[in-house]
Order: C-alpha cells, then sequence, then structure tokens
C-alpha cells in the first residue's frame, strides 16, 4: 500500500513539473517568432497562442479562438491598423517597432491583406538578417529597391499548393492569388517587413492561413 501511495506521489509531483515546464517563457522567442512570421501562414498565430509572451510582456496579445494574434484597434480601419511597442522587440538583430494588421478590398485588385512589422533599418540590412532565419528555398531576394519572396496558385488548386512567382506593380489575375514576404522602405531609416495576400482570396483559404482573422474582419 506505501509503496503504491509513493508511486502515486512521484506521478502527481512529474505531472506538476511537466505542467510548469510548459509554462516558462520560450527561449530566443522574438527570434523564433521571426522565423514562424515569415512563413506567410498561420504558424506564428498558432504560436502566440501557446507563447502570449513570444515577443515579450509589453507585447498585447489577444486570444482568438484556437489561435491568437498580435492586438490592433482594427484591421478595417485606417487609423486602427497599428500597435507600437515600446520599447521595440530585437530579433535576429531587428529592431521590431511595430505590429501592422490590414484587411481592405479593391473592387479591381480583390483581397488585400498586409500584416508585419514595422523596423528599424534599410531593407538591404533587415533582409540579410532575416534570411539568417528563413530555410533554404524560402529566402528573400533582391528585386530593387525592395526584397522579396513571391508565391502564388489558382483557384480550385490544393489549398496548400504554392509554386514561385508574381508581378510587382501589377494586378493580380482574376482567379489568381499571391503571397508575397516582402521588405521596403517605410520612412529614412525604417522599413516595413510584412507578409501580403491578395487577389482572389477565399474564406477557406482565409481559415487556413489566417485563422486569427473573424468573419466579420474578412475582406468584402
Amino acid at each position: 500500500m506505501l509503496n503504491r501511495l509513493f508511486a502515486l506521489l512521484v506521478a502527481m509531483i512529474l505531472c506538476t513539473s511537466v505542467s510548469y515546464g510548459d509554462e516558462k517563457p520560450m527561449a530566443n522567442g522574438p527570434e523564433e517568432g521571426l522565423r514562424l512570421f515569415g512563413q506567410c501562414d498561420a504558424s506564428l498565430f498558432q504560436m502566440l497562442k501557446k507563447h502570449p509572451d513570444l515577443f515579450g510582456a509589453s507585447v498585447q496579445v489577444e486570444s482568438r479562438g484556437e489561435v491568437a494574434t498580435i492586438a490592433v484597434p482594427n484591421t478595417l480601419s485606417e487609423k486602427g491598423h497599428e500597435q507600437t511597442f515600446k520599447p521595440p522587440v530585437v530579433a535576429a538583430g531587428i529592431r521590431l517597432l511595430a505590429w501592422h494588421n490590414e484587411v481592405s478590398y479593391d473592387v479591381d485588385i480583390g483581397a488585400l491583406l498586409f500584416w508585419g512589422f514595422k523596423v528599424e533599418g534599410d531593407p538591404a540590412t533587415i533582409a540579410k538578417r532575416v534570411n539568417t532565419v528563413l530555410p533554404a528555398g524560402r529566402k528573400l531576394a533582391s528585386l530593387g529597391t525592395f526584397w522579396a519572396r513571391a508565391e502564388k496558385r489558382a483557384i480550385g488548386d490544393p489549398i496548400d499548393a504554392w509554386r514561385p512567382g508574381g508581378e510587382s506593380g501589377v494586378a493580380t489575375q482574376k482567379g489568381i492569388v499571391e503571397r508575397v514576404l516582402m521588405i521596403e522602405q517605410d520612412t529614412p531609416g525604417t522599413s516595413s517587413l510584412y507578409c501580403s495576400l491578395q487577389g482572389s482570396v477565399t474564406a477557406p483559404l482565409l481559415q487556413i492561413l489566417r485563422p486569427d482573422l473573424q468573419p466579420r474582419e474578412y475582406p468584402q
């Protein structure tokens, strides 16, 4: 009987230790957050649910069901797209100044979604640092004054099927969705590092790539 009680006590201690371990902040969280963000999919939002302190305690995170997101006042309002970080967050040597999350719709282009960071530095310097956390084949390439990784898919393709492509400065063709990871200059000394999704974006695709968005926030 005593042996059974001792075994039960040990099991309870082990379970408590595991639970406590799960609550510890992630080591090098901002860099991991930057790596997940660079996938331009649901990965970052899934991790924020597990680790709301991924970018530090000063970054306000909002739970959205099974995922979470960096909070902004209103994704649909021009004055509500951003959360400024005070103090800035440092990830892979990059000073992240703010989070930007914007959803809109254009009758000619289709859906337009932009999410990402305002950062300190010029596009070339930022791109080289971002590329250190991106896997081979997924890195940014120089395209003149900006750096980008462009992909596209057609309506009817498997939901997770993407191929290299996309044309800068050209409206997305109907029936096509473009996904781009991009860095471009914002103001002197700062740049925008963001993911974009544009074109014939469907609700099922948003449920896969942007599960942090609520249906009322879908572009329409």
